[in-house]
């Protein structure tokens, strides 16, 4: 946070709130109360549930392990079709209505050993607006061997960066475009400047697991030409290596009018992203979830449903038969 005249600047995300006192940022997650800013649903959890890491989704990193998959309250951008919009457009300034808190740090690793997981998961609602809450989590995450996944929209700043990283270990990051125009109409904002560079310095300064997906919604950022300026851009932002997931589009909240994604565009964009020089584009499609050496073809990690089997992986996450690097954390 940073102190200014008519109130206090947040630094969690690209909208960079000025909240004067007694306020809430745009969130509603973060309130200025004598001059600085507090988490207004710190320990607030309005979702717990244990899934398989693919589920979020993250392919290349420890597969077949699961997760404790933790939703907060609040959110920084209005999405028209987001599917988890009761809690993400939820008022957090009061805790929604939920005891405060439920589910304290503390909490959180004791539920996740549990439920015997190997990881615990920030999803359903953007986690990087509650900064405080996933530091701590992380901390006693790595401090009892669990893993941690930051499921984000990708509006982090780099100065919340810094904060983070240290307890990071994956960052699966939403690439919904490149376009100024199509965040402002879908998610009421255009501040997305930052979403490469932020997930480039995860990956290179903190050696953070990054993993990109891109919902495809039909007339708005399925052309040909977007797509192919996305692969370019995770090609030379984050590297060939990068898994990057396309998945369908579902009529939802106030979007119903843009109709599901056809199984021709998922395949027409798995098609581009791998002419583009990424070697694992994955999409929903039941073929194209299983991971195949791009070097010699081997069955690498084998993905049936809900069912994941590690076919052809050595223990340092290269290609077991020809030893080329598949990107992988076994």
């Amino acid at each position: 946070m940073a102190a200014e005249t008519g109130g206090v600047r947040c630094m969690a995300c690209s909208r960079r709130c000025l909240v004067r006192e007694g306020g809430v940022g745009y969130c509603t997650a973060v309130g200025n109360r004598d001059g600085r800013l507090h988490s207004l649903a710190f320990g607030v959890v309005s979702e717990a549930t244990v899934t398989p890491i693919e589920n979020r989704p993250v392919f290349h990193y420890r597969p077949g392990t699961r997760v404790l998959s933790l939703g907060g309250l609040g959110c920084q951008l209005r999405c028209g079709f987001c599917q988890n919009w009761e809690v993400a457009f939820r008022d957090a300034s009061g805790a929604g209505g939920l005891t405060a808190p439920n589910l304290p740090p503390v909490r959180a690793v004791e539920l996740a050993l549990e439920r015997r997981c190997q990881g615990i998961a920030w999803t359903f609602n953007e986690p990087s607006i509650s900064p405080m809450y996933t530091l701590e989590v992380g901390r006693l995450a790595r401090q009892a061997g669990l893993y941690t996944v930051f499921v984000t929209n990708g509006l982090m700043t780099p100065e919340a960066l810094e904060l983070l990283g240290p307890v990071l270990d994956v960052y699966r990051v939403d690439l919904k475009s490149l376009d100024r125009a199509f965040y402002r109409r879908v998610a009421r904002t255009d501040r997305i400047d930052e979403i490469l560079p932020v997930a480039r310095r995860a990956q290179r300064h903190f050696g953070i697991h990054v993993e990109a997906v891109t919902n495809l919604m039909p007339g708005l950022n399925d052309s040909d030409e977007h797509l192919t300026c996305l692969a370019e851009r995770i090609v030379t932002e984050l590297g060939p290596l990068t898994p990057w997931h396309l998945t369908s589009y579902v009529p939802y909240a106030h979007m119903t009018d843009v109709p599901p994604t056809p199984v021709a565009t998922l395949t027409r964009a798995r098609a581009i992203g791998l002419t583009q020089g990424l070697r694992f584009v994955y999409t929903d499609l039941a073929g194209d979830a299983s991971t195949y050496c791009p070097d010699c073809g081997a069955l690498a990690v084998e993905r049936l449903g809900p069912t994941v089997r590690v076919r052809g992986l050595r223990e340092d996450g290269r290609c077991a038969v020809c030893e080329a690097s598949l990107g992988m954390v076994p």
